[in-house]
């Protein structure tokens, strides 16, 4: 399928900066951007860590920001893992949480039928009653 690429925007709570052709990986679980692009933007840094294991196996500690991203015209809040000399991707939970998927035929981002979204929040609204 080869790598898939995108355009994003993350929203701080002081501006909006935009993130030229980011990887996405659907093997990582988290989206993680450098600590000076969150700086930048002002994300929302919350008192989290998190032990990560990398591609190439080295473990490390990221803090966890929250900030808004915004891809292929669909936004949301996320979770933002950030740890020294961090490459910026994309990653599963954050297309999850847009509705989004790699199409490993295009190698394009496509959405996810918007009536299995629908569904889930029905369940969880009526479960909740």
């Amino acid at each position: 399928m080869g790598h898939v690429y995108v355009d994003a925007k993350l929203r701080g709570l002081q501006r909006e900066v935009d993130l030229k052709r980011i990887l996405v990986d659907t093997g990582a679980s988290f989206t993680v951007i450098g600590r000076d692009i969150l700086k930048d933007a002002g994300s929302m840094e919350t008192p989290w860590t998190m032990d990560l294991m990398l591609s190439n196996k080295t473990r490390v500690k990221a803090s966890i920001h929250m900030a808004e991203i915004e891809i292929e015209g669909r936004k949301g809040p996320m979770r933002i893992a950030t740890f020294d000399n961090a490459v910026p991707v994309i990653g599963f939970d954050t297309l999850e949480t847009l509705g989004l998927r790699v199409n490993p035929t295009t190698a394009k981002l496509e959405e996810v039928r918007g009536e299995f979204l629908l569904y889930i929040v029905n369940i969880r609204k009526t479960s909740l009653q």
